[in-house]
């Protein structure tokens, strides 16, 4: 997750809503639009080819689920289940599954998923 804040009158980092003009973070303007993927928070922002790579880049899971971002359904290595584990979103990993430890909140990746 990228987030540029402006500095403030005193050159130090700016805070609240003051802080982000027109409720946007800054994107380096060196770079080009089509490689830059906004999150659900307008602060922050990330590279393009982490939207929908299954990882929670935005931090609040923007780039992997509705209504910010529309992802294809799990690949075939994926499990899609309510995770618990903040890396994650809306699939976690099939090697997570059947290991003994709860990494979707319905228990899923231990009773339902079929495993690697």
């Amino acid at each position: 997750m990228n987030k540029v804040f402006p500095k403030g009158e005193d050159g130090c980092i700016a805070a609240g809503p003051k802080a982000l003009p027109g409720g946007e973070g800054d994107v380096p303007h060196s770079l080009p639009r089509f490689l830059v993927a906004r999150c659900g928070d307008p602060a922050s922002w990330i590279y393009a080819d982490q939207k929908c790579d299954g990882t929670n880049n935005c931090g609040d899971c923007s780039d992997e689920l509705s209504p910010v971002t529309v992802c294809p359904a799990c690949g075939p290595g994926w499990w899609r289940c309510p995770s618990t584990v903040f890396i994650y979103c809306g699939c976690i990993p099939r090697s997570l599954c059947r290991d003994h430890v709860q990494h979707c909140s319905d228990w899923s990746d231990e009773y339902a998923c079929p495993g690697p």
